[in-house]
């Protein structure tokens, strides 16, 4: 594959660059009624298959022979508008547009994974169809039909990607698998772009957006897990004023109000500000259980000059759940589970989850030109959480069992700046979209106390009893005498090159970055404790990552792609483990994967559909064995840096409109995972946490005429079985599962009321995220009302 980079480099290179004569150029902008930029607009010269799209700033080039021409500016929600425009040969010349919305259509604005939009993540300006990596967009049309509202609803829409389970129920970090290899929480979750841990509920009711771009993304992100990358992207100002104030209610005492403004505060509309605010007070299917969620989330955009504008935004998160570790099986297996009542609870319902999160981020954008801009973003964060929690080890046969306990306080700080430049230009007929930046991070995270288990008390699995054993919650000061501190800085540069008229694409990538982490002892505080022969664990390592890729397009709203990509984690060193000193300085973990796939919009750009070919081979992955197998304890175990494992699969993901009143959102990933050499597990075991098969579909009725204002939707998400550990032990196979979801509503003006059923056949589904005889609930038939009402409307 290095010699295949090197042959297409060098082709690249000496590709004869020559100005083709009897071509001109074409720039300019294109703005709404307001005098702001419309990104994403379609610009095509009529009778041709030549054509463009406008970056964020609403801006656009393109070359066309000498002649006279009809330029069309289009895109769905808006009416289309046409001007005439006479190209003579090797000048440049500057049009504007203005277009007004369509307010039937706007109504149809969708994003998908394969829709003009763009994904934020992806940094570049271009089309999701022109991009030679899987990636699907769940935007809010998806998210209101569903009346979602956690990650984990949202989520389920996306081929390949699975939920595995929460560190300790509701409120606490929630945990993902793509295709085939689990995400990490220091790595692979981004908030418009930006590299934030994942240690609570990410998202929120300020998320316009879910983006997950599938596969290695390293040349765009460093170091990070295998299987994708999730980003948030956050709803932004926008000039007209609206308020969308809704209220949820339903099942287990949920009350969940919201309100989301936005509007202009200046005359101009060059100051907008939007204000998202929700509480969410809720009890749950399992005993004892509740939970209780605040966000404030304020964002200022401002346009200093037409050229230079600001975005200012923060956000403020605080929840607080009951700790809640699932159920153990009277057997140790998952067919145990059935004797025990889904809603039975065998914690401690005094102890809780409460996780607290302000962020604060900025973006600096500069117009170079019509066709250059750089934009420049500032992060810090500061996260405050506090786990609190027992679990369990098997009952006996009179149903005793053990719990054991921990708590801990943790405070997080994260801080960051990138700066990148993304412009577009010509030699000769050849287009260059070029994206070249640089990012620098910075984190770091105290502890109060280690997350070790220790005993606390029995209890009886057919008559638990609460409150026996006293309770009193962990000290929040003094922090352990040391610091884990995690720093990222890369360099990237890409270039993707448009070939007869933008048909043939080449992508060129490549980054060159390092990451620093680990722990730092402070010597003076280590007298007495358990850590004092501690050295500093911090490892360093340089990374070179290339990226490679070929589009082809039959068509403007068709693609057929390959890529290539690598990727890699740096390892941290295992304070925990047992064999800590054999690793204080662990290798990093390589990653590549080859995929190919097509891309297609449909019905004028309503329906997208994705397909897609992978396959992942990681390399000396992390891994860790239980010291005693037959009774696991959560912190006896050693770990190991070796082997090999492989996933390949199949992923379709469709996303729009299939009729003028009925949209789509379905997918499907087939995976099939091996373990192709371990130290530790036999070769030919299949990976945890991964289903061979998986399924989405969510169909959504909305009638235009007898029934105009109605919408009807119905929902099945299907996961396949699985193993719960890379041991394959049958015991712990998780059986197939499903959920099935309904939906009805009405809105009349700006009043509306829906009401979402989720699982209605009060299917019993199981996780398991740990890998030993601990079981996630996955929660019982459900009812959601949702009552809306809308003043002005947003674009």
């Amino acid at each position: 594959m290095n010699k295949l980079l090197l042959i297409i480099l060098i082709f690249f290179i000496y590709t004869p660059i020559y100005a083709q004569q009897g071509k001109g150029t074409v720039t300019g902008k294109i703005t709404d009624a307001h005098g702001l930029p419309i990104p994403y607009i379609t610009i095509m010269a009529h009778g041709t298959t030549t054509g463009t799209v406008t970056d964020e700033k609403g801006n656009f080039l393109l070359k066309l022979p000498e002649g006279g021409y009809t330029l069309v500016a289009k895109s769905m929600g808006y009416q289309p508008v046409q001007k005439s425009v006479s190209i003579t040969a090797d000048l440049t010349i500057e049009i504007d547009f203005e277009i007004t919305e369509d307010n039937h259509l706007l109504q149809e604005v969708a994003v998908s994974g394969v829709k003009v939009k763009s994904a934020a993540a992806t940094r570049t300006l271009l089309q999701l169809v022109d991009i030679p990596q899987s990636i699907v967009v769940i935007g809010q049309k998806s998210i209101k039909q569903q009346a979602a509202f956690d990650l984990t609803t949202i989520t389920r829409n996306i081929s390949g990607l699975n939920f595995s389970g929460s560190y300790a129920g509701a409120g606490s970090s929630q945990m993902f698998n793509a295709r085939g290899f689990d995400l990490n929480d220091a790595q692979n979750y981004r908030l418009n772009g930006v590299m934030i841990w994942n240690l609570g509920n990410n998202y929120s009711d300020n998320i316009e957006q879910v983006e997950f771009l599938k596969g290695p993304a390293s040349i765009l992100f460093g170091d990070v897990a295998p299987g994708g990358v999730m980003n948030f992207n956050t709803k932004k100002p926008q000039a007209a004023f609206m308020a969308d104030i809704n209220l949820k209610t339903g099942s287990w005492g949920l009350v969940r109000p919201a309100v989301d403004i936005t509007g202009s505060l200046t005359d101009d509309h060059t100051l907008r500000f939007r204000l998202n605010t929700s509480f969410e007070r809720s009890d749950s299917f399992r005993d004892h259980v509740s939970s209780q969620r605040e966000l404030f989330a304020p964002t200022i955009a401002w346009d200093i000059t037409p050229k230079l504008s600001l975005t200012a935004e923060a956000v403020f998160k605080h929840s607080r759940a009951t700790d809640d570790a699932g159920l153990v099986s009277p057997d140790g297996t998952v067919e145990g589970l059935k004797k025990l009542r889904p809603s039975l609870y065998l914690g401690e319902p005094s102890r809780n989850y409460t996780f607290k999160d302000q962020s604060y981020f900025t973006t600096i954008t500069y117009e170079l030109s019509n066709t250059w801009r750089i934009k420049a973003t500032g992060f810090y964060g500061v996260t405050t959480n506090r786990p609190f929690g027992v679990w369990f080890g098997e009952p006996d046969a009179n149903g005793d069992y053990e719990r054991t306990q921990y708590g801990y306080y943790s405070k997080t700080k994260n801080s960051s700046a990138s700066a990148d430049a993304y412009g577009s230009f010509y030699t000769g007929s050849v287009k260059h979209n070029v994206l070249l930046g640089v990012e620098y991070q910075f984190a770091s995270a105290r502890f109060t106390n280690t997350d070790t288990l220790a005993f606390f008390d029995y209890n009886n699995i057919n008559n638990p009893v609460y409150g026996q054993t006293p309770s009193p919650e962990p000290p929040t000061s003094p922090y352990l005498p040391y610091v884990t501190r995690l720093s990222r800085i890369g360099f990237y540069l890409q270039d993707q090159v448009m070939f007869f008229n933008e048909r043939l694409h080449l992508l060129l990538g490549a980054r060159m970055g390092r990451t620093l982490q680990g722990n730092h002892y402070y010597k003076d505080k280590l007298a007495g404790t358990y850590l004092e022969n501690y050295q500093d664990d911090i490892i360093s390592k340089w990374v070179f990552t290339p990226r490679l890729g070929l589009v082809y397009k039959p068509q403007t709203w068709a693609s057929v792609y390959f890529s290539y990509s690598k990727g890699y984690e740096v390892n941290s060193a295992p304070v925990l483990a047992r064999n800590y000193n054999e690793y204080k300085s662990p290798p990093p973990t390589h990653s590549t994967q080859v995929e190919f796939g097509s891309k297609v919009n449909l019905f004028g750009d309503r329906l997208g559909l994705s397909l897609t070919f992978f396959e992942i081979n990681k390399h000396d992955p992390y891994g860790y064995v239980y010291l005693d197998p037959e009774n696991p304890v959560y912190d006896d175990y050693n770990v190991y840096y070796q082997g090999h494992h492989r996933s390949r699969g199949i992923e379709l993901d469709v996303n729009g409109k299939i009729s003028k009143t009925i949209w789509l959102t379905a997918g499907v990933a087939y995976t099939r995972t091996r373990v192709m050499d371990d130290p530790g597990y036999p070769t030919g075991n299949v990976l945890p946490g991964a289903p061979k098969f998986t399924g989405n579909f969510w169909l959504n009725y909305e009638p235009e005429k007898l029934l105009k204002g109605f919408t009807f939707g119905t929902g099945l998400f299907y996961k396949g079985k699985f193993f719960s550990s890379i041991a394959n032990d049958p015991h712990l196979e998780i059986p197939a599962g499903y959920t099935l979801d309904v939906a009805a509503g009405y809105k009349y003006k700006q009043m509306g009321i829906q009401l979402n059923v989720m699982n209605i056949t009060n299917r019993v589904n199981y996780l398991n995220p740990w890998q030993f005889n601990l079981f996630d609930v996955r929660p019982l038939r459900q009812f959601v009302v949702t009552l809306s009402y809308r003043i002005g409307k947003a674009k």
